[in-house]
């Protein structure tokens, strides 16, 4: 029997929608515009032989639904833009603030390996789809 060295569990395509800009080379992304969201999460942990899991997957799911909650339906601006920006009309706005420099993929994705690192402990990779096709990953341990 061969030697096992990890056991991860993972979720994928937990969707949410969110708007943002961003500056970009070409300019067209300065505009306000958004997008569908789709992540995926993999924990890394000890293997419980007696309960023959590594981590509940709903429990998982439940950890992640709760940290997207606070992305979903959001404009996500950095917390810097805080104070000059003003968005008025017949409509909700409710505000998601990065306390990163810019609201690229790259600082949500960050910002939200972070909030999910708060809540499990151990080896946390994320995958964050902005639309279909483009993605950042991060990888790494929490404290």
């Amino acid at each position: 029997m061969g030697r096992v060295n990890k056991i991860q569990v993972g979720v994928e395509n937990i969707s949410f929608d969110a708007s943002h800009y961003t500056k970009s080379s070409d300019g067209k992304c300065e505009n306000l515009h958004g997008h569908t969201f789709i992540l995926s999460v993999e924990y890394e942990g000890n293997f419980n032989q007696e309960s023959g899991m590594v981590f509940d997957f709903i429990e998982l799911k439940k950890i992640i639904k709760d940290v997207i909650k606070d992305y979903d339906h959001k404009l996500i601006l950095p917390a810097k833009d805080k104070e000059n920006t003003r968005i008025e009309g017949e409509f909700s706005l409710s505000v998601k603030y990065l306390d990163y420099p810019a609201a690229t993929t790259e600082y949500i994705a960050l910002s939200i390996f972070h909030d999910i690192a708060e809540k499990l402990k151990g080896r946390i990779k994320i995958k964050l789809y902005e639309g279909m096709n483009n993605y950042v990953v991060i990888e790494g341990e929490s404290a």
